[in-house]
């Protein structure tokens, strides 16, 4: 009977020689749900895009646990052994000085923050070496290590002077920039420069102390529980923090616009099923006599009901399946030819991404296909009520 109730939809929403209207407008359905795919599809898939393009920054950024001092950590040495020992998920452990300051070049006086690292453990921390795009890493013992926006701001190249103002009561010292790094995260590429420990400490004068110690885990999904195990151990003399935790407020943000652009694309998808039932409503009153032989031959409401729940779905499956296919074109495209192009001065990206799941497919399908049963339950419930007499005489 199943296979029956698909013939007759089948039939009911073909093209019939010399009556093009329901055709047309069942095309014109099929048009609006694969649109309504379409966008879901690219919209979301780009949301997920612009979530894990972010999340593969930030992690090359910043340590995955950061212990941050109050303002300062004394003996941060015994803290670093201590943390060590009683910690083993630790992949690395580097202390740093960050301060804000003044970076001064022949033409141009821009703010910045500077930062102070140990190059040997610095590497198994942020991987800072990697996003080195002029000069090289060692040049962290010898001078400067400027972010790539920051030293086209201030016109500079690798072996050029500067001057690095800091301090309340300013100091001025002339440094050479030794290289260059571009981590392709405007906030961090337009203001923040790198020198040697060492180097800093003697620069602002300060004792063996440290603002804070950057950490990277093994697993950065578990880093709050580590966080945790750490705080635990230093008996929360320190702030302890996590690298979702810093990031809180950009994550948070872009799970909200996705989730806001979904229910804005659903709406359209919503439409399109209105679309459906008009279609369905109007093939009732066309195919009046038709559903009135079929009633009159035996044919129960309960089946005549199937046959437009049916229709409804092969229109919705039709598409869904055009939709599916069309905006994973789409994607590829875009994925592979990036002719998108973004200002990284305020995405953080040069580049439109785009990353579409599985899972993500499955909730589109399945939200097309419960939407598309219910928008034809009420035209298949008038169809099923019809009277077979009065269907037949009123043709």
């Amino acid at each position: 009977m199943i296979s029956y109730n698909f013939f007759l939809a089948k039939k009911f929403a073909g093209r019939k020689k010399g009556d093009n209207f329901l055709w047309f407008i069942s095309a014109f359905s099929i048009a609006g749900v694969a649109i309504g795919v379409i966008a879901l599809m690219l919209v979301i898939g780009v949301m997920n895009g612009f979530s894990k393009e972010l999340k593969r920054k930030i992690i090359g950024t910043y340590p995955t646990i950061t212990i941050e001092g109050k303002p300062y950590i004394f003996n941060y040495k015994a803290v670093v052994a201590k943390v060590e020992k009683s910690i083993r998920e630790i992949e690395g452990i580097s202390p740093y000085i960050s301060t804000q300051v003044i970076y001064r070049s022949d033409r141009y006086l821009i703010g910045g923050i500077l930062r102070g690292v140990e190059p040997e453990y610095e590497e198994n921390v942020t991987n800072l070496s990697r996003y080195i795009k002029q000069g090289s890493y060692d040049g962290l013992q010898q001078g400067v290590i400027l972010g790539s926006e920051l030293a086209k701001e201030l016109d500079v190249k690798v072996g050029d002077n500067i001057f690095i103002i800091a301090g309340l009561s300013p100091i001025q010292i002339a440094t050479k920039v030794t290289g260059i790094v571009e981590y392709g995260v405007y906030a961090f590429d337009s203001s923040m420069g790198f020198v040697c420990l060492d180097n800093i400490r003697q620069f602002l004068k300060m004792g063996e102390v440290v603002h804070g110690i950057g950490i990277r885990t093994e697993n950065i999904y578990d880093s709050e529980k580590i966080a945790e195990k750490i705080r635990a151990s230093l008996n929360y003399q320190y702030n302890v923090t996590t690298w979702i935790q810093k990031n809180k407020i950009l994550f948070a943000a872009l799970a909200l616009e996705k989730k806001a652009m979904s229910f804005i694309l659903a709406l359209i998808v919503l439409v399109a099923s209105f679309n459906i039932s008009a279609t369905l409503m109007i093939t009732v009153y066309r195919k009046v006599k038709e559903i009135g032989i079929l009633r009159a031959l035996g044919v129960s409401s309960r089946e005549i009901r199937k046959i437009f729940i049916y229709q409804g779905l092969l229109i919705g499956l039709k598409g869904l399946v055009i939709g599916l296919v069309t905006g994973g074109f789409l994607a590829m495209l875009l994925r592979k030819y990036q002719f998108v192009k973004l200002p990284a001065f305020v995405y953080d990206l040069s580049r439109l991404p785009i990353d579409i799941s599985i899972s993500d497919l499955t909730w589109i399908s399945l939200m097309v296909i419960v939407v598309v049963c219910i928008a034809s339950v009420y035209p298949a419930q008038r169809a099923a009520r019809l009277n077979p007499n009065q269907a037949i005489r009123n043709e």
